[in-house]
């Protein structure tokens, strides 16, 4: 992660309500009427990109099991 994106996390990170909006119940109550998602709704990581297929999906899966055996090695070295 370069420095930038590292600086994109942490303004995104300090916005974040430590306070939920409303409560699970209330959230899956509103879902229940909710119109069906359309074709562009699509998950969309905190530095831009999109996983709008298969193929993203795996390829931030892999960067993220990546990036949990770094962690993981860097805890045992330590």
């Amino acid at each position: 992660m370069g420095h930038e994106q590292a600086a994109q996390a942490q303004r995104y990170f300090g916005r974040m309500t430590a306070q939920p909006v409303m409560t699970a119940e209330e959230w899956f109550e509103r879902m229940s009427h909710a119109a069906p998602p359309t074709a562009d709704d699509v998950t969309i990581l905190w530095d831009g990109r999109r996983l709008d297929s298969r193929e993203a999906v795996l390829e931030w899966v892999a960067e993220v099991e990546v990036k949990r055996a770094e962690e993981a090695a860097a805890g045992v070295d330590a």
